[in-house]
């Protein structure tokens, strides 16, 4: 699966508490493409040193690092170092954590150095992976989630005045963004989407670029590996995701799919035990 023998990747959905995806990994030659995931991505680095570019801006994540990136935000990631990088994350879906803390929560750092709080996100990382009931798994993610938020987290996205013609701009992307959503199954021209943003082609490119930090093609590749990801999460074959995804054969998923998660369609049903019975194998 790897080029390097050291080198896995795990998932685990949770048994206890729906909305909850845990992930384990040690990576030293694998780099993500540019990828989205649908939750929040709450993780602490263990050994080795994490490359990852994220909302334009390139982030360093050593040891004892705390990874805290928002929801549908894409970003990447790559060994720093020759020796790679091991690391533990939660997944966790927006209406959950909203549900835990009573709001919308926002990470303003992606990544802030905290040996202590990262050496007990692992220790209750363990925890939770071989928790016998939900009462254990529960208590376990509350008191973690609970200090990682109070210590990081934010009530709110900051707002900061606009201007008519920024929100003009702002509006034209949502257009974009929603015919995207809308049509991950459909083919989708360069010249249709700059037509919702109400721009030339080439402009549209630039300022998409601008706006989110991958160009519209990295932007609707990450989207359809997320929504076969989530397709998947829920028992569907890889092909049929594959084609509610917009995605030519299942074998392109499996690539897609791959560089984003760094797992192939199969091997990540067999993780969450999602596999349909009869199905074709990714």
């Amino acid at each position: 699966m790897f080029r390097h023998p050291s080198e896995f990747v795990t998932f685990k959905a949770s048994p206890h508490l729906p909305g909850v995806e845990m992930y384990s990994a040690r990576l030293v030659d694998h780099a993500f493409a540019p990828h989205v995931h649908d939750g929040y991505s709450l993780g602490a680095i263990e050994t080795g040193v994490e490359r990852f570019r994220y909302q334009g801006t390139d982030h360093l994540a050593p040891a004892g690092t705390l990874v805290l990136l928002n929801p549908d935000e894409m970003h990447t990631g790559q060994a720093e170092i020759a020796a790679g990088w091991t690391y533990q994350m939660l997944y966790i879906e927006p209406e959950t954590l909203c549900a835990m803390t009573g709001g919308e929560a926002f990470f303003p750092d992606a990544t802030t150095h905290d040996p202590q709080l990262a050496a007990a996100f692992r220790k209750t990382f363990g925890r939770m992976w071989n928790a016998a009931d939900d009462l254990a798994f529960v208590s376990e993610f509350t008191r973690l989630v609970d200090a990682i938020v109070a210590r990081y987290g934010r009530s709110a996205r900051p707002v900061r005045p606009v201007s008519a013609q920024e929100s003009r701009r702002a509006a034209g992307m949502r257009r974009v963004l929603d015919c995207i959503e809308a049509h991950l199954d459909e083919t989708l021209s360069i010249d249709n989407l700059a037509a919702e943003a109400g721009l030339s082609t080439f402009h549209f490119v630039r300022a998409f670029s601008a706006s989110f930090h991958v160009t519209p093609h990295q932007y609707l590749q990450a989207r359809r590996a997320a929504r076969a990801k989530s397709l998947l999460a829920r028992r569907i074959s890889p092909s049929e995701a594959a084609a509610a995804a917009g995605l030519t054969d299942q074998s392109h998923l499996n690539r897609w799919f791959k560089r984003a998660y760094g797992v192939t369609p199969a091997q990540y049903q067999q993780q969450i035990g999602t596999r349909p019975e009869t199905g074709k194998r990714g």
